[in-house]
């Protein structure tokens, strides 16, 4: 994963983590999901490593 993409999904991540609407924070971090398995695939390190960054279950 290129630096500026791990930085541009860990910063939306901390946000949807820090989002006080339980709903709205999950549903901000499956589209994040959704986006980086698109993007990089489910196998990437850095797309597990960012996942588990993720507050909430998705």
């Amino acid at each position: 994963m290129r630096s500026d993409d791990y930085n541009k999904y860990l910063a939306a991540i901390k946000a949807a983590n820090d989002d006080s609407d339980y709903h709205r924070s999950v549903e901000r971090l499956r589209a994040i999901y959704q986006q980086m398995v698109a993007q990089y695939g489910v196998n990437e390190k850095d797309v597990d490593y960012l996942f588990r960054q993720f507050r909430h279950n998705i």
